[in-house]
């Protein structure tokens, strides 16, 4: 085969070329499975997380059996202390998980500026949505504060603090616009928690429907707004 001058002169910077693509490529296949690897870890470990909510809110800590969790998750027994070293770590990690799963839709919901008559309904719906959709989530959070798992109170509480912390910042802000007058903000906050999370939690309980419960969105908001106003006047 006859090469021209300008092809053999190319030929050291081609091969070069080659080389390092070749080094990447292996790099690159190297990096693949730790990727893959990772992702299906955190999969496994959301998915335990998920089962352990349920069965932890159908037992209790004490009775919920961890060889069960393992099996509902899809993994073998003794696969599930990979990830968590006994009973008392998976549930902690449960707790974090809840309130992270909370909290990004709490300050989704207050995230969007307007009125505060619209953010607190707004507030008020997005726990109607986590009522719906992760019921048993609010039962495990609720056992720990009051109930059967009260050793983890300590951990719990952090989430009604952050809780309140963001309700906190968007009655600031509603002060500040003139929207309502009041110097204690953190009781402020802890009763718009009390009319939003802790009624849609007692309405389920009381059997009504998620249309009902849904209607009230308007009227408590406005009391929460009144009962501010009158409090500061």
């Amino acid at each position: 085969m006859l090469l021209i001058v300008g092809e053999i002169d190319s030929l050291p910077s081609k091969m070069l070329y080659w080389k390092n693509s070749k080094k990447r490529l292996k790099s690159c296949e190297g990096a693949m499975p730790k990727i893959v690897d990772e992702q299906m870890r955190n999969a496994t470990r959301q998915r335990i997380l998920r089962e352990a909510i349920h069965e932890f809110a159908r037992l209790g800590f004490d009775q919920a059996n961890i060889n069960v969790i393992a099996e509902q998750a899809g993994i073998g027994k003794g696969t599930i202390y990979l990830y968590f070293e006994n009973k008392q770590e998976l549930f902690l990690a449960m707790l974090r998980s809840i309130a992270q799963t909370h909290l990004a839709a709490i300050r989704a919901a207050l995230a969007t500026r307007g009125t505060l008559q619209t953010r607190l309904e707004r507030l008020f719906q997005a726990f109607m949505q986590l009522s719906r959709e992760d019921r048993d989530s609010f039962n495990v959070h609720m056992s720990a504060l009051y109930g059967v798992n009260r050793a983890f109170q300590e951990e719990a509480t952090k989430l009604v603090r952050d809780y309140l912390a963001v309700i906190s910042l968007v009655l600031e802000e509603s002060r500040d616009a003139g929207e309502i007058q009041t110097n204690d903000i953190e009781a402020t906050a802890l009763l718009v928690l009390s009319l939003t999370k802790s009624y849609v939690l007692s309405a389920r309980v009381l059997g009504w429907s998620e249309h009902m419960i849904t209607q009230q969105a308007s009227m408590i908001a406005q009391h929460i707004i009144n009962g501010v106003k009158t409090h500061a006047t």
